[in-house]
């Protein structure tokens, strides 16, 4: 493509964020706190009342995931977000629960109160010995 002096920043924008450099955002996500739930509490609380969304690329999604569990990509969050139940609690999953807090915050903004995200993500629910689909 003719780029030849290319640098990747390994702490991602979340990095960025809290080592206090600037953002230019329109965004304007609430500061929340949005509970951490372990593979264990959430195999505990998997009910009817519990709806699961696994943020994670729909081709990751396809090689496993939690049982009951929806997957919307993070991208297409935005596009689906009105299909989602308000009434429900939602526990929000992803690779290594690095990008929940930043789904929850944009869920809290439209108007979702109920919200947990999965500690360390699939990855850590799969390490734990938990069962997949």
């Amino acid at each position: 493509m003719g780029y030849t002096n290319v640098m990747v920043y390994r702490e991602g924008i979340l990095g960025w964020a809290k080592a206090g450099l600037p953002i230019d955002s329109t965004a304007q996500n609430p500061e929340v706190m949005i509970p951490i739930v372990s593979s264990t509490e959430l195999q505990a609380l998997n009910d009817p009342s519990t709806f699961l969304i696994d943020i994670r690329p729909e081709s990751h999604f396809k090689k496993g995931h939690i049982q009951g569990s929806i997957n919307i990509d993070l991208e297409d969050l935005p596009a689906k977000v009105k299909t989602l139940p308000k009434n429900r609690r939602i526990v929000l999953i992803d690779h290594k629960g690095k990008l929940t807090m930043t789904t929850g915050r944009y869920l809290c903004s439209k108007g979702f109160k109920d919200l947990m995200r999965l500690d360390g993500g699939f990855n850590a629910w799969v390490k734990n010995g938990m069962p997949i689909n």
